[in-house]
C-alpha cells in the first residue's frame, strides 16, 4: 500500500505519516526491548539509550504530527532535561556509529509492524497517568519487605523512605516502560534539603544495585518481589480500575 506523507511544522521538518493505525498512547517513552532488538539493535552503534529513546519519541510524532519537543512531552520526556533536534541526533548517533539513515528506514518497518498488530496494544499513557504522583503506600511496602528472607546483616539493610522511593521508581519503570530518569520522586520531593540532598548522591547506587544483570542478596529477593507487584498493578490499571482503588497503593 502506497503511503502518503506531510511535513510537520516546527524545526525538526520530519516527515510523518498522514494514515497510521497505531496512537500515540501505544508507544512507550522506553522502547520496548523486543522492538529493539528486532528493528534497531543491528544499526545504533554504542547509542542504545538514546536511540530508544528517540525512537519512541519519533513513533508519537509520526502519530500525532506537530515536533519532536512536543511528542516528548507527551511522553513525559522533559524537552529540556533531553533535546530532540535532527541536528543533535545525528551528531551524537553518528559519534556513537549509528547511522541515521538507516535507523530511519528500521523504524518505518517497525512503524508498519505495529499498525499491523491483531492483539490490543497496551495504553501507555493511561499507566503514566495514573502512576503520575505515585509511590508504594507504606502499608505495600511494609508487607514486601516483611516478606524478603532474613540474613545476617538484615538489621543493617536500609528499608526506609529512601528505599521506598527507589523501589518506587523501579516499579514504575516496570509498568510504564520508561526510563528511570524521568520517574515522578514525590517522597523524595518531599524531603527537606538536606535529606534530598543525601538521597540524591545515593540513588546512582541504588539504581545500579536494583537492576544489575547479576543482583545479589537482598537486592535479588527485592527486584523479584517488585517484578511481582509491578504486573498486578499493571493488570489493575489496564483493567480500568478506578483511581480511589489506585490510591491504596499510593503513598
Amino acid at each position: 500500500m502506497t503511503r502518503a506523507f506531510r511535513r510537520t511544522k516546527g524545526h525538526q521538518g520530519t516527515r510523518a505519516p498522514i494514515r497510521h493505525d497505531y496512537r500515540p498512547e501505544h508507544i512507550p517513552a522506553f522502547l520496548e526491548q523486543d522492538w529493539y532488538q528486532r528493528h534497531l539493535a543491528a544499526c545504533t552503534g554504542s547509542a542504545s539509550k538514546i536511540v530508544r529513546r528517540a525512537a519512541a519519541v519519533r513513533l508519537v510524532q509520526w502519530a500525532m504530527g506537530g515536533s519532536q519537543d512536543n511528542a516528548a512531552t507527551f511522553l513525559g520526556i522533559t524537552p529540556d532535561q533531553a533535546q530532540f533536534t535532527a541536528i543533535s541526533d545525528t551528531r551524537r548517533w553518528m559519534r556513537a556509529g549509528c547511522d541515521p539513515l538507516e535507523f530511519d528506514r528500521a523504524l518505518r518497518t517497525l512503524a508498519s509492524e505495529l499498525r499491523a498488530l491483531q492483539q490490543s496494544p497496551i495504553d501507555y499513557r493511561r499507566r503514566r497517568q495514573a502512576l503520575q504522583k505515585w509511590t508504594i503506600s507504606p502499608d505495600t511496602w511494609n508487607a514486601i519487605v516483611s516478606d524478603l528472607p532474613q540474613s545476617p546483616y538484615s538489621s543493617y539493610t536500609d528499608l526506609g523512605d529512601r528505599k521506598r522511593q527507589a523501589a518506587s521508581v523501579y516499579v514504575w519503570t516496570l509498568v510504564t516502560r520508561g526510563e528511570h530518569t524521568f520517574a515522578p520522586l514525590p517522597l523524595e520531593a518531599a524531603q527537606p534539603d538536606e535529606v534530598r540532598r543525601q538521597w540524591i548522591s545515593s540513588r546512582s547506587t541504588t539504581w545500579f544495585q536494583l537492576t544489575r544483570p547479576d543482583p545479589i542478596g537482598h537486592y535479588a529477593h527485592l527486584r523479584g518481589s517488585l517484578a511481582e507487584y509491578a504486573q498486578q498493578l499493571a493488570r489493575d490499571i489496564d483493567a480500568g480500575i478506578g483511581q480511589g482503588h489506585l490510591n491504596a497503593h499510593a503513598q
